[in-house]
């Protein structure tokens, strides 16, 4: 009887088990994985676990504002600090919202050696605290680098707002 109910005991806690998703450590990410991660945290407004998966000295490229509601910065640098960019945006994004949803749904991915990109395309839900909701689809692609601690983002950059407006894209240089 004894052997019978450990044996119903250990399979029921092995079914259990395996109902859950098991999270994958740093060091076992792919390059996919990593970006879902890094939209799962910020969809769960989890700021520390989005920035420990950017790299140091990552760069995000801004082509154009990211909404239209907020001027460009104009015909500066495309360039500028990936972390630098969240630790400024999160906040206020989180602060300001009762939701904000980032849903990568990765279109293409490729890796060669220790470097690797992510093309995705974003989907996004964003509802303010008066209830106001804002949804936006874009093209993002991801650039990373495998480091000792497992893929982390070293580049994003996106076409958000290109739909919209071509006005506000930098210039091409170097042309004829």
């Amino acid at each position: 009887m004894m052997n019978r109910c450990l044996t119903i005991t250990t399979s029921v806690i092995l079914m259990i088990s395996s109902l859950s998703p098991v999270a994958l450590s740093a060091a076992e990410r792919g390059p996919g994985e990593t970006v879902q991660a890094f939209n799962q945290a910020l969809s769960k407004h989890d700021l520390d676990a989005a920035l420990a998966l950017i790299a140091n000295g990552s760069v995000q490229f801004t082509l154009r504002s990211a909404h239209s509601d907020i001027p460009s910065a104009g015909p500066g640098s495309v360039t500028g600090d990936l972390k630098a960019h969240w630790r400024m945006v999160g906040p206020v994004v989180f602060g300001s919202t009762t939701v904000y949803s980032r849903i990568p749904k990765i279109e293409n991915s490729r890796v060669d050696g220790d470097l690797a990109t992510v093309w995705t395309n974003t989907a996004t839900e964003t509802v303010d605290k008066s209830g106001s909701k804002r949804t936006d689809s874009f093209s993002e692609v991801y650039m990373l680098v495998h480091t000792a601690s497992g893929w982390q983002i070293g580049a994003v950059a996106d076409n958000r707002g290109a739909n919209k407006t071509n006005a506000g894209a930098p210039a091409a240089s170097g042309g004829k």
